[in-house]
Formats: structure tokens, sequence, C-alpha cells
């Protein structure tokens, strides 16, 4: 590993702080300045890197991209092989210097791309095993699948608290809230008092990052962590799915009571399987197109039949207009409206603009001028 940077140096400093007070109402504003500084410091780094090409990406194909995390020996070649058919010993793949394990997982119409990568290890977020690299490819994810021995399940809680440190939310959302900057004024702040960081927090949050005029809006419960997070904006939040490998090797009570072990810890989706012996891969399969949100739409001509068998795969939320750019974005300008027949209408054939939400199953003429 290459000599460590003043920065990455400070970052350790400051965690090792952290690490060391004991929370309480007296600590917990201490606490909350020391991870605003390392909030500030890994934004630095990252603008940094950014300008100096340091970072690595690969091409995302299909309908969606999911990743496989996991440490050594979980067994994601295995879970690849099952999924896709995609064998590792003789498929390697090298996306600039990272070696990453590809395959294409075909399900109800949809092409998902399956990326295994290689194995995190504790010590992630200061670059050991790689990991810089391979976190720039989790980072572009539409979905971490978590590939877990549950023999060892507690590595899943060192991988989420590596992903954390690596400003990566697996499972988490970006909270509801706003900030808008000022010039003057001081900082005002609204919201439930009981639901949000206390005040003297967020001032010394934002001060941090030189902001000291401005209004803070929140719309829901924000945690102090949460808040930092949304300040420092330098975080990403994907969808995590647990594939709880192995259950083979113990006996169905040991996999119900780590199920709940992890669900309560984590709230995450987990699916029990064998890689190994195939069992629950379909269920997992059907998980994890859930959990991305993905939906199917048929496109009928105005006088013809739809194609049932080819499907437009789309993400949940997507509208008429959606439908049309995935044909051609040119025609969008020439979009009169559609006919819909389906889960989101009224009555079968019904009119409905470019704004109309799609969902899953409809049947979707457009009409273009």
């Amino acid at each position: 590993m290459a000599d460590k940077s003043s920065a990455e140096r400070k970052i350790e400093e400051l965690q090792e702080q952290y690490s060391k007070t004991k929370y309480n109402k007296a600590t917990n504003k201490y606490l909350g300045m020391l991870r605003a500084k390392i909030a500030k410091i890994k934004r630095e780094m990252e603008s940094t890197g950014r300008r100096s090409g340091t970072g690595y990406s690969v091409r995302k194909s299909g309908n969606a991209t999911v990743v496989f995390v996991g440490f050594p020996n979980a067994g994601k070649s295995s879970l690849l092989k099952a999924l896709t058919g995609v064998d590792s010993k003789v498929a390697d793949y090298a996306f600039t210097t990272l070696d990453v394990i590809p395959g294409m997982l075909e399900y109800s119409g949809a092409k998902i791309q399956m990326l295994d990568l290689p194995g995190l290890i504790q010590g992630a977020h200061i670059g050991r095993g790689g990991s810089m690299k391979i976190v720039s490819v989790i980072r572009i994810a539409d979905l971490i699948l978590f590939v877990i021995d549950i023999n060892v399940h507690t590595n899943l809680y060192q991988l989420i608290d590596e992903l954390n440190m690596l400003n990566i939310r697996a499972n988490g959302k970006k909270p509801n809230m706003r900030l808008e900057v000022g010039k003057v004024g001081g900082i005002h702040i609204e919201g439930n008092k009981h639901l949000i960081p206390k005040k003297e927090i967020i001032v010394d949050v934002l001060n941090e990052f030189k902001i000291f005029n401005g209004e803070v809006i929140f719309y829901e419960n924000v945690t102090d962590d949460q808040f930092v997070d949304f300040v420092a904006d330098n975080c990403v939040y994907i969808r995590g799915v647990v594939a709880l490998n192995k259950i083979d090797t113990v006996s169905p009570q040991k996999v119900e009571s780590v199920m709940k072990e992890i669900h309560d810890r984590t709230g995450m989706r987990i699916i029990p399987i064998s890689a190994k012996m195939l069992s629950n891969i379909p269920e997992l399969k059907r998980d994890m197109f859930n959990t991305l949100g993905l939906i199917r739409v048929y496109l009928k001509p105005k006088d013809g039949v739809p194609d049932m068998d080819k499907p437009m795969v789309l993400e949940t939320g997507a509208t008429v207009l959606d439908v049309v750019r995935k044909i051609n974005t040119k025609l969008v300008k020439d979009t009169r409206f559609a006919y819909i027949t389906g889960p989101s209408a009224k009555f079968a054939n019904q009119r409905v603009g470019g704004e109309h939400i799609v969902r899953d199953g409809d049947v979707v003429t457009i009409v273009f001028d």
C-alpha cells in the first residue's frame, strides 16, 4: 500500500478520537463535529481524486446493475454461476486494472447485469485489498447483493461498516430535507425539534462547511449522522438485499435465528440460499427484480396487437414520456397522448397524457403528431 496522505492520516486520527469517545448528552455535540470534520475531508479527497482522474469505472449494461459484495469465500462465484451460468474460472473479464466477473440475468423480460467483485476485506476503507477500485464499481450499482456465509454471518455488519466509512449507505435513503444557503441573517431551522438534531449541532456542522447563513427545512425524522451526510453531499444510497448462503450446512433453526437477527439489525430483505445446492435461487431472482423496482409495459401499435413476449422494462414511477424516450428521444416533441389498458388505467383504452405514470403490466399505444 502506498504511503498515506496527510488527509488519510487526519481521518484516521479523527476516527480514533470518535471511537474512543463514549456517547452521552455531554459528548453529543463533540461527536457531531468529529463526524462533520471527517465528512468534509472525505469530500475534499473525492473532489481531488475526480480532478486528477484517479477514479475507476465500468460500463453499465442491461436494465439494472447488481454488484456482489462479500468477504472472500462467501460463495459469490458459485452464486453468479447459479444465477447466470457464468463460470468465473473461464470468464474473467478485466475492467481497467480491476478483475470483475460479469454475467447477465434474464428475468421476466428484464436484463440485469451481475458483477461479481473481488472480496472486500476488513480495512477496505483505508485502501486495503485494492478496495478503492472495488468501491468505484459499487457506487454505480442499482443494487448491492450481500453474499454472506451463514456460518460467519457477522461479516455482514463489518461490510456495512466498511461501506459506511466509504460513504456508501446500503439500503439507506437520502433524508427528506432542504438546505437553502443565504447571504445574511444567520441559520433558520424549520422542523419538529424532537425529531431533528439539536440546533447547536446543526449550526456547528453548517459552519464547518463554511455555511453561515441559510434555511434548513426538515420534512421527516433526521438523525445527526444523516444530517452530516446531507450537508457533505458525498454519499450514495443503494438498495441492498442479503443472500444468506450455505444454509445447507446448518439447521433450519439456525437459519431462522440468523435471519431474524439480521433483519432486526439492518432492516434488509434476506433470502436464505444454497448456491451449491441451488436452493431458493428462483426466490432470490424474484426478490432482486422486485427490490430494483422494475416494471414491464407492452407496446401496442394503433391498429395492431401488443407483443407480450418483448416487454419494455422501466423503473417504477416511469411516465408515458419515459416510454417514448426509451423508443426514441426525438419522438418526445411529437407525442400527443397515449391509450392505456392495464393496472394504471381506470378503464380499457383510457386516454392519458405524457405525465401519466405507467405500472407493471400496462399495454400502451402512443399517438404521435
